[in-house]
């Protein structure tokens, strides 16, 4: 893991190394000068804004750059890089591929590769790549190492052994190849082999907790799960501490349904130092598909807490820790850990999101406009930033500078649609307020071209509409079209009750706005709206009471004060 790390903080240089080298071979390609200049400078363009943060453009630099030379190893490989970052594990794959063939010799193409391969569950492909390196660096044995794994996961044990015998010939015995020795055993087609000559090397060397665990993996895979935990319980003797004896005693103690005692268990490794938080972070990660149960969500919860106590310095062990009390719907309590991972490091995009979506929810939006503005000081070029800040401006009735945060937004992430449209209603809405009635419209138009069953904008839409009493056949579908999708929304509710109100269809507004009334008692505005139908329907009394408890919910209009004093229906 360290020799990884370290090596992949080198990448520049070696990146660097490369696009100088590919320049011996530009005559080859027919790149005029100029092409090669461009081709450097569009390069390290996106170089310079991946540094900085700025991912979309940087992809769309290093696009440049292989149209311009269609064999430029080093943008491929940062094209795969980028879609690795993004989980768009194919167009990765694509990448690295490409990058490999244009510089057949270059072990960090080929390393970006058998990592994406390993991503991509294709171990099979891994073999050969992992060839490729060993002659490269013929003195590097963790090739040989990684080959023999992937063979071992495909079931190919008996190529897996001369590997290792080779290795041991090689470089000599070590703690870790017996440790792969072991591998070879649990995976042996014979279990009952493999059982024997593991208890026999446990009987010569009581010691050695290698054996203990590789005992115990055979006998959950023979369903003697008594016997694995009673080895396990032998271990952890011998080594009260070692956290993959713990971790293995939590996977049996969960296979028999005794998840309190498993949890415990796991709750001895995180407190640990002993592990790297990372796979710390993938224990807590195991209970996101069961966090909808209340007692998963509250032991991921305990988990996350002890984590960020063992990793004080951190930031993704607050973010887990904030994402599971927003799972749990304490707001205040996810805003403080994402505040704290971005005092620890402010360059995690991921946690400033997450941060105003939770200021969003809590309705905090002078507090959105601070944190919004300052995340986009750090990166300009994220879309979802100049969203978050164009609700706050729109939520503080600043509708011009949330139009232009909007516009701003459009302008990035144009490939997701789903998301684009979201910025297209909430453009349209502040446009609506400063009475641009056309491009509101237009912008209505262009949310739903890119997402048809957008509930959010076919309501709205609807709703000024009616409230113009413009298109008010076109406003009764999109509304109903909003109810389908979403039954049981009161405002939606509202809406098409609304409709229907400007259609004369009052008997028909009636029963949606009983229905949205039904779904949310508190809400003024929909007494208001039921009193102006009944009113319509002849029941001035009972419109007096809605209109009444409307102002009793908060409704302060002139009109609404006109209605109850004259006990008549004004616009």
């Amino acid at each position: 893991m360290l020799k990884r790390t370290f090596l992949i903080s080198f990448t520049f240089c070696c990146l660097a190394g490369s696009v100088f080298s590919q320049k011996k071979n530009m005559k080859e390609r027919s790149l005029s000068s100029a092409d090669s200049i461009a081709v450097r400078n569009s390069f390290f363009s996106g170089l310079r804004e991946k540094t900085s943060g700025r991912i979309d453009e940087a992809e769309r630099s290093f696009k440049r750059t292989v149209e311009l030379d269609s064999a430029n190893g080093a943008a491929f490989y940062e094209l795969s890089n980028i879609y690795r970052i993004k989980q768009q594990i194919g167009l990765a794959e694509q990448y690295a591929v490409k990058a490999v063939a244009a510089n057949p010799d270059n072990k960090w193409f080929l390393l970006l590769l058998a990592d994406i391969y390993k991503q991509a569950q294709k171990l099979d492909k891994l073999p050969e790549v992992y060839d490729r390196l060993t002659k490269l660096e013929p003195d590097v044995n963790d090739y040989l190492h990684d080959k023999a794994n992937a063979l071992i996961l495909l079931g190919r044990t008996k190529e897996a052994e001369p590997i290792y015998a080779e290795i041991e010939s090689a470089f000599g015995p070590s703690p870790e190849l017996e440790t792969l020795k072991q591998r070879l055993l649990v995976n042996d087609p014979d279990p009952d082999k493999a059982i024997s000559v593991l208890e026999d090397l446990i009987s010569k060397n009581p010691a050695d907790i290698r054996n203990y665990l590789a005992l115990t993996e055979l006998y959950l895979k023979t369903g003697s799960k008594e016997k694995a935990l009673n080895r396990l319980k032998e271990a952890n003797k011998v080594e009260p501490k070692n956290p993959y004896v713990i971790l293995l005693m939590a996977d049996v103690y969960r296979s028999e349904g005794k998840d309190s005692e498993a949890f415990k268990e796991l709750k001895k490794v995180v407190a640990d130092d002993v592990l790297d938080f990372d796979v710390k972070a993938q224990i807590i990660f195991s209970y996101f598909p069961k966090l909808k149960n209340a007692a998963s969500l509250s032991e991921a919860t305990e988990l996350a807490l002890l984590a960020t106590r063992r990793h004080s310095k951190e930031p993704q062990a607050f973010a887990i820790y904030g994402d599971l009390l927003a799972q749990s719907k304490d707001l205040k309590g996810a805003r403080e850990a994402y505040k704290h991972a971005l005092s620890i490091n402010d360059k995690e995009i991921r946690i400033w999101e997450q941060l105003l979506e939770i200021e969003t929810s809590m309705g905090e939006f002078e507090t959105v406009l601070e944190d919004g503005e300052k995340a986009l000081t750090l990166f300009k070029g994220r879309s979802s930033l100049y969203f978050f800040t164009g609700i706050a401006y729109a939520q503080l009735e600043n509708h011009e500078k949330a139009i232009e945060r909007f516009s701003q937004a459009v302008n990035l992430d144009t490939e997701n649609a789903v998301y684009q449209s979201q910025v297209q209603a909430s453009l349209a809405n502040s446009l609506n307020s400063i009475k641009k009635f056309k491009e509101a419209d237009a912008a209505f138009d262009k949310a739903l071209a890119l997402d048809p069953v957008n509930a959010y904008a076919l309501n709205n839409y609807a709703y000024y509409l009616s409230l113009r009493k413009e298109h008010l056949e076109k406003a009764a579908k999109m509304s109903s079209q909003a109810n389908e999708l979403d039954p049981e929304n009161a405002s939606f509710q509202d809406t098409y009750a609304w409709v229907l109100f400007q259609q004369k269809k009052y008997n028909d507004a009636r029963i949606w706005i009983e229905k949205a009334i039904k779904n949310n008692g508190s809400s003024g505005i929909q007494f208001e709206h039921f009193g102006d139908i009944l009113f319509h329907l002849k029941e001035t009394e009972q419109a007096l009471e809605n209109w009444t408890k409307a102002r009793t919910l908060g409704v302060k209009s002139e009109i609404l004060d006109k209605k109850i004093n004259e006990k008549k229906y004004f616009e």
